[in-house]
This record gives structure tokens, C-alpha cells and sequence, in this order.
């Protein structure tokens, strides 16, 4: 009896959840300059606007697949953000997740993408890294030496690929971006993307990558 109440429950929650999601992207529609945090979680952005498949604690983040069709006009937005989230893609939704932030972007609009790295992890791994290794077990992670943390990055977490700047790159490029670079933590070339990054990383920022690009005006 309690679990059918508990599912009941979960289901009246989700039913709100839906209908506030319906109601958030109505009232989207038709605006323009929106910026888009992809696969927020918890971690919203002041002026932006919180998307994750999954919803969050605070009920903020409006629901949808990103690697899906975007409820969203084109050419509606100046910038799409997403912070460790693509690694939780399965490879062949990537270039749709790219494809659909391309069209919402405005022409000159700015996408930046963070996420695991695949030349830095190597680098760790070869250089047998012990700081990183403090570290990653400081973050709460089990690793009992440096295979358990190259596999914890491959396959903890919901992770499915991980990526190097070359991979990024070329998803960007086929998407239509130009102008790809790679970035420091909290910092960009551009205005709306510099200070947005919320994962520190510490020593462990050299396992993370942050790549920046632009739509073509």
C-alpha cells in the first residue's frame, strides 16, 4: 500500500512537472537573445535558461532531450552552454544535439561545450599523476590506483563517450560552427560565455576540456 502511494505521488509530480514544462515553453515562444544551459542539473545560470532531461531538485530546469528536437524557434537564442554533459550522450546523438544547437542559435550566437578530456586523462594515466589521484578521491570517487580513474571517467556516472579537442572539433565543424577554440575554466573570447563554468576542478581541470565556437552570421 505505501509503494502504490508512493507512486501515486510520483506520478502527481510528474504531471505538475509536465505542465509547468508546457506552460515555461509557451511562453518562450517568439522570444529571441535566450540563452540555453543544457543539461543543468542544479547548476543554474542566472539568465539563463536551466534544461535537463531529468529535472532537478528545485523544479526549475524545464524538461527535454537534447539530443531530440529542441521545443525552441530558430534562431532564437545567442549562446548554449552545457557543462559535463555530452560525455552522458550516446555517441550517435551528438552531432543531433550539435545539429539542433546550431539552429536555435542566432547567426554570430555562441556555443560552449565542457567536458571530460580525453588527452588530459591519458596524460594522467601515463604521468601516473598522484595529486590527481588525491584529488579524484577527495571528490568522493573509489580508485585504488590510476586504471580505476581512467575507467571511472569511461564508465561511472552514466558516462558513453570521451571526447579530445580534435573529436569536438570535427562534431562543431560538421554541425556548421566555425571559429573553434579551446577555453580556460571561466574564461572566453566571449562576453556571454566567460564566468558560466560551475564544476572547479581543481588539479583535475587538466582532465577537463572547454571548447568554444560560433555560428556563422
Amino acid at each position: 500500500m505505501l509503494r502504490l502511494r508512493d507512486e501515486a505521488r510520483s506520478r502527481l509530480r510528474d504531471r505538475r512537472q509536465a505542465a509547468r514544462d508546457r506552460k515555461r515553453l509557451a511562453a518562450l515562444r517568439g522570444r529571441r537573445g535566450l540563452r540555453i544551459n543544457m543539461g543543468s542539473s542544479g547548476a543554474h545560470l542566472d539568465g539563463w535558461i536551466s534544461v535537463d532531461l531529468l529535472g532537478d531538485p528545485e523544479g526549475i530546469a524545464i524538461r527535454f532531450d537534447g539530443a531530440q528536437r529542441w521545443p525552441l524557434d530558430d534562431g532564437c537564442a545567442e549562446a548554449v552552454n552545457s557543462e559535463h554533459f555530452l560525455e552522458h550522450l550516446d555517441p550517435a546523438d551528438a552531432p543531433r544535439y550539435f545539429a539542433e544547437a546550431f539552429r536555435v542559435l542566432e547567426p554570430g550566437g555562441v556555443i560552449r561545450t565542457s567536458t571530460p578530456d580525453l588527452e588530459g586523462l591519458m596524460a594522467v594515466y601515463a604521468e601516473r599523476d598522484a595529486v590527481a589521484l588525491t584529488t579524484h578521491r577527495e571528490h568522493g570517487y573509489t580508485a585504488c590506483d590510476h586504471a580505476d580513474l581512467v575507467n571511472n571517467y569511461f564508465y561511472s556516472w552514466g558516462h558513453r563517450h570521451i571526447y579530445d579537442f580534435a573529436s569536438l572539433k570535427r562534431l562543431l565543424t560538421e554541425a556548421g560552427f566555425t571559429d573553434v577554440t579551446r577555453a580556460a575554466y571561466g574564461e572566453s573570447a566571449h562576453d556571454v560565455l566567460r564566468g558560466i563554468d560551475r564544476h572547479e576542478m581543481g588539479h583535475l581541470a587538466r582532465i577537463v576540456i572547454a571548447v568554444d565556437a560560433v555560428k556563422p552570421r
